[in-house]
C-alpha cells in the first residue's frame, strides 16, 4: 500500500485519469517522484474539493494539492515540500539542495512564478481551461472567478481570439521568462546543468517553475509562444531537461 496519497484537481469527473490541472499539483507530484515515494492519486474536481475532500479533512478551506500520510493531511505546495525533506532529505538528495540558501532560493523562485510570471499567465489560462471541464466544474469557475458572469469569461476569450491580443499576451508572459533563460545562459557558459540551483539534479526551485508550464500549456498557444520561443531559447533546453528526467508523469499532461 503507498505511504502516500495525493489530491489532486483535474476538470472532468467522469475522467479522474485526464489532464492534472493545477500548477502547484505538480510541484508535489515532482517531489514525490523525486524522493521516489509511491503515491496513490486521487483526482478531484472543483467541486468535489468543496464538497467530498473538504468532508474528509474536516476543513471547508481546503485546496490541493493535499496530501495523506498515516491518516494525517497537510495542505499548500510548499509545506508539503517542507514535510518530505524533513522525512526523505539527505545532503546528497535534497529538494533545496541541501542548504538554507537553497531553499531560500526556492522560496524567491516560488514567490516570482506565483506573482511575476503567473500574472501574465493567468490570462491566457482563463481563456481556455473550461474546455478541459464538466459543467459542474465550469460553473463553479466562472462563478468564484468572473463572479458568474458569463459574458466577463466570453469577452476574454473572444480577446485572445484576435492575433494581435494574443501575441501581446504571449510575449508579456515569454518577456518574464528573459531571466531565466539569461541565468540559464550563465550556467551553460560555466558549463553546469541547466537546473535552477545547479548541481546534478533538480530541485523544488524547478519544479516549482515547471508547475507553471503545466497550466500555462492549457492554451495552445503558449508551448512554442513562451517556453520554447526562439527568444528564449534556453528555457526550452531546461523544460526538455525537466521532461526527460524521468519524473514527470506525462499522461497527466493531457
Amino acid at each position: 500500500m503507498a505511504k502516500y496519497t495525493l489530491y489532486q484537481l483535474v476538470g472532468d469527473a467522469s475522467n479522474p485519469d485526464g489532464r492534472v490541472i493545477s500548477p502547484h499539483v505538480w510541484k508535489t507530484k515532482l517531489d514525490l517522484a523525486f524522493f521516489k515515494q509511491e503515491v496513490t492519486n486521487s483526482s478531484k474536481t472543483f467541486p468535489q474539493i468543496r464538497g467530498e475532500l473538504a468532508e474528509l479533512t474536516k476543513n471547508q478551506s481546503v485546496t490541493v494539492p493535499t496530501i495523506e500520510v498515516d491518516g494525517e493531511f497537510i495542505t499548500d505546495s510548499w509545506e508539503i515540500a517542507e514535510y518530505l525533506e524533513e522525512q526523505h532529505g539527505t545532503p546528497e538528495k535534497s529538494l533545496f539542495g541541501g542548504s538554507k540558501e537553497g531553499k531560500e532560493f526556492a522560496k524567491f523562485i516560488e514567490i516570482w512564478s506565483n506573482t511575476t510570471l503567473a500574472n501574465e499567465l493567468r490570462p491566457l489560462v482563463g481563456a481556455s481551461i473550461t474546455k478541459h471541464f464538466d459543467s459542474e466544474s465550469k460553473t463553479y469557475f466562472i462563478k468564484s472567478k468572473f463572479g458568474g458572469d458569463i459574458r466577463k469569461h466570453s469577452e476574454l476569450i473572444d480577446k485572445f481570439e484576435i492575433k494581435e491580443e494574443l501575441e501581446k499576451q504571449l510575449s508579456a508572459a515569454r518577456n518574464r521568462l528573459n531571466v531565466i533563460n539569461d541565468l540559464l545562459k550563465y550556467k551553460k557558459e560555466n558549463k553546469e546543468q541547466l537546473y535552477l540551483l545547479g548541481g546534478n539534479q533538480p530541485s523544488h526551485a524547478d519544479f516549482l517553475l515547471f508547475g507553471w508550464y503545466t497550466s500555462s500549456t492549457l492554451h495552445p498557444a503558449v508551448e512554442k509562444g513562451v517556453w520554447r520561443h526562439e527568444d528564449i531559447p534556453l528555457v526550452g533546453e531546461w523544460l526538455d531537461l525537466i521532461l526527460d528526467s524521468g519524473l514527470v508523469d506525462k499522461a497527466h499532461l493531457s
